[in-house]
């Protein structure tokens, strides 16, 4: 009998963990979250195959002769390729997913300046959406992607910024790093954070799992009525825009006004 009820259990116990590990795995309801971090993902990588990058180009960007640009460039752009096959990996776990068609053209930059401040304020607005992205989904898998790439672009803008700006945290900061909703993300538009003129034709935004969520100066709410969780920003400093999404043009935000480079081409 003990035998019988050691086995009962053994098997219940298996069963819990199964059901545990399936309740976790990326699920179908992720299909369009893992879709939208991979077009994010190969936003960047595109905007960084596509510039020929040697030592003549970027000795114009300030700060050249100590940033290291060359070397730094190419380990970000190759960042952003593991980024893409770890996007991919995940995605292969639901049956739905297949890579947005995303297609990404980027005017020439004039010089190794205004294309360095295109890759900070592109960055900075990646690294935000993708802070957003995470409240918009229940799968540890796919949260723990969003947060590693998250990660991974905000350590790019900073790196860009503090070879670009005298001061990138300021004292008096009121909001925590800018983070931004798939709504906002799909809006046109120079103010950070925007990415509609690359993204609008390429993937639409997921459905929030809990309801309209709002993204406030230090916490992100599904109580609020926003849908696309914009509110203005409560910075006492200078910001390159107003109301730009929670955070944007924080005074610890890296990205500046942005360049014209940044834009896509007609």
């Amino acid at each position: 009998m003990r035998i019988f009820s050691f086995l009962s259990s053994a098997l219940l116990m298996g069963a819990a963990v199964a059901q545990g590990s399936d309740s976790c795995a990326p699920k179908p309801s992720d299909t369009q979250v893992v879709k939208f971090s991979w077009a994010l993902e190969y936003l960047l990588e595109r905007f960084y195959s596509q510039q020929p990058l040697n030592q003549t180009f970027l000795q114009s960007a300030d700060n050249s002769s100590h940033a290291n640009y060359l070397a730094n460039f190419q380990g970000i752009q190759r960042q952003s390729r593991l980024g893409l096959h770890a996007t991919r990996q995940v995605g292969a776990k639901i049956p739905e997913f297949e890579a947005p068609k995303c297609n990404f053209t980027f005017p020439t930059a004039k010089d190794g300046e205004s294309w360095v401040k295109s890759a900070m304020q592109l960055e900075s607005s990646v690294s935000g959406a993708f802070i957003g992205l995470s409240a918009y989904t229940q799968s540890p898998e796919v949260s723990f992607l969003l947060a590693r790439l998250a990660a991974e672009h905000t350590s790019h803008a900073y790196y860009i910024a503090t070879n670009q700006n005298a001061t990138v945290f300021q004292a008096n900061s009121t909001t925590l790093i800018p983070a931004y909703t798939p709504d906002y993300v799909l809006q046109s538009g120079s103010q950070p954070g925007k990415l509609g003129q690359y993204l609008h034709s390429c993937v639409t935004a997921p459905t929030s799992p809990c309801g309209n969520f709002t993204v406030g100066p230090l916490i992100g709410s599904f109580a609020g009525p926003s849908s696309a969780g914009i509110v203005p920003s409560s910075s006492a400093t200078p910001s390159p825009s107003a109301g730009a999404g929670a955070g944007a043009g924080s005074s610890a935000s890296p990205s500046g006004s942005p360049s014209a480079s940044a834009s896509p081409s007609s």
